[in-house]
């Protein structure tokens, strides 16, 4: 029987500072998560906010980290849905977690203010059309 795990786009907003790591033979990857905001709730509550945990390897991994900081509007193109498994050692209780494995993802806001050049002085407030 066929099946596929693709999954995306998100985006949300970082939940802490990149911390960009590499592996034993090099390979540099950040894991981060993101905050998806729900919209309004029917009820008049609060919206809820989800928190999805995201990994992201190689040159994507590297120019996430160069630019994106807690609270940037992150979005991840693609990727896929995997199972972490693992035996927890105090109490040897099996546990799991499910994030997303981008293989792209970008920085919404990467261009900054300073990056901007000043508006020349010339320009009109209201160009007539």
């Amino acid at each position: 029987m066929p099946s596929l795990n693709r999954i995306g786009p998100l985006m949300g907003h970082l939940t802490a500072d990149l911390e960009l790591k590499h592996t034993q033979d090099g390979t540099p990857f950040v894991s981060f998560t993101i905050g998806i905001n729900g919209g309004k709730r029917a009820d008049g509550e609060d919206p809820r906010t989800d928190f999805i945990p995201v990994e992201l390897w190689g040159g994507w991994a590297e120019n996430l980290a160069k630019t994106a900081r807690k609270g940037s509007l992150i979005l991840v193109a693609e990727g896929r849905l995997q199972q972490d498994r693992w035996v927890e050692r105090r109490s040897n209780q099996p546990r799991s977690r499910i994030k997303v494995r981008a293989s792209r993802a970008f920085h919404v806001e990467a261009q900054y203010a300073e990056d901007v050049p000043e508006p020349a002085d010339d320009v009109p407030e209201k160009v007539p059309f």
